[in-house]
């Protein structure tokens, strides 16, 4: 098996993309059935647009991964450098995010969301990042396990209701 994790470059727009409204769709089937009540055609075409944005705008504060298995594209990180809001009172300044990570199911298992993650970090330190932020739903406890594996730990919950 030949693994290459790697920056993007230009060529991997199109997998950039993809990827994104594949990460969605995966999110979007185990959401609650009442969180389902919009076109989500105009989610995934809204999707793609900021996808392709992210990809085109990507400076010395964006990081985006791609990781290939045996020669084919199979997923992707995105990592990004913030100034927290000053009015943050968990703390202001320079702040990492690990934003999203999408491996397609022929990818998982093989460690690679575990690589994605230590190239992630490796890079967020480079550049002086001492804090690193990450966002996992509620049932996602796969991707929670592997979060916590890596030393992040929960600090914030959001909340939600149906009326």
């Amino acid at each position: 098996m030949d693994i290459i994790i790697r920056k993007a470059i230009d060529s991997d727009k199109s997998f950039f993309v993809d990827f994104a409204v594949k990460l969605s769709e995966f999110n979007r089937s185990k959401h609650d059935q009442r969180c389902k009540y919009d076109d989500y055609q105009l989610v995934v075409t809204a999707i793609q647009e900021k996808a392709e944005e992210t990809f085109c705008n990507r400076d010395e504060e964006t990081l985006i991964l791609i990781v290939e298995l045996n020669g084919k594209p199979v997923g992707y990180s995105l990592g990004r450098i913030y100034e927290e809001d000053k009015t943050a009172d968990n703390g202001t300044g320079k702040t990492g995010l690990f934003d999203e990570l999408f491996l397609g199911k022929s990818a998982r298992g093989f460690g690679l969301g575990q690589r994605l993650i230590d190239e992630t970090i490796k890079w967020f330190k480079e550049k002086g990042i001492k804090r690193v932020k990450l966002h996992a739903y509620s049932w996602n406890n796969s991707a929670k396990k592997l979060y916590e594996r890596n030393g992040f730990s929960e600090y914030a919950v959001s909340y939600e209701k149906f009326i």
